[in-house]
């Protein structure tokens, strides 16, 4: 979505708006599937105002999916808070690969950066 969003706005000579320097989709850990929602923190706020603006009451059509997504504000709000939350948080599993992440410079959908998970895994892999 930013690749493509800060491309029409490079075309019109604008500057990109688009990056999100955290991305959390929780999972059922007895299912092993997403709970259906997902945390991003745009680092602009007119960046959320216009991917809920393009994204919201839309079908999930690259999952063959009757599905609506809605995207609503989150009660906590911004890198910081975010990141205070989860990262005290144990999460009952052995892999990283399900833990929130942060991404350093921010994620606008051309440079990828450096990322990072944050929150303690209650269970370790065994080698």
């Amino acid at each position: 979505h930013c690749m493509v969003e800060n491309a029409k706005e490079n075309e019109n000579g604008e500057e990109s708006t688009f990056a999100f320097d955290f991305v959390y989709l929780p999972i059922d850990f007895r299912t092993g599937f997403n709970k259906g929602y997902a945390f991003v923190n745009f680092t602009k706020a007119i960046a959320a105002w216009k991917f809920l603006l393009t994204a919201s009451k839309k079908k999930w059509e690259l999952f063959l999916s009757d599905k609506i997504r809605d995207v609503v504000a989150a009660r906590l709000q911004g890198f910081e808070k975010l990141v205070h939350h989860f990262e005290s948080m144990n999460f009952p599993c052995a892999s990283e690969e399900v833990l929130p992440l942060c991404f350093s410079p921010p994620r606008d959908g051309m440079i990828k950066g450096n990322q990072w998970t944050i929150g303690r895994l209650l269970y370790r892999p065994s080698f």
